[in-house]
């Protein structure tokens, strides 16, 4: 039972610290409902029902219209227009 209780606690005591450290790292303009320091309050204050909150309702999606930055340069449109052009000038 002690061996159970373990690792009920392990696996608390790291859903509250992946859920800080996602809080903390997140994005300002996609943090929802509470400022940053009201959810990392929560997270740890409360650290089931609080990091479930944060991963439920606390973060929401990437702002529209912001498109996700290109991997690589094979990956970039631009980057590839202006490639084929300086090969056409050639």
């Amino acid at each position: 039972m002690a061996r159970l209780n373990t690792l009920f606690f392990l696996a608390v005591v790291a859903l509250a610290v992946v859920a800080l450290v996602d809080c903390l790292l997140t994005e300002r303009s996609r943090l929802q409902s509470f400022p940053r320091a009201a959810w990392a309050v929560l997270i740890l204050l409360c650290p089931v029902l609080g990091p479930v909150a944060w991963f439920r309702a606390g973060r929401g999606a990437p702002a529209a219209g912001i498109a996700p930055a290109p991997a690589g340069p094979d990956d970039d449109p631009e980057f590839l227009r202006r490639l084929s052009e300086s090969l056409r000038d050639r």
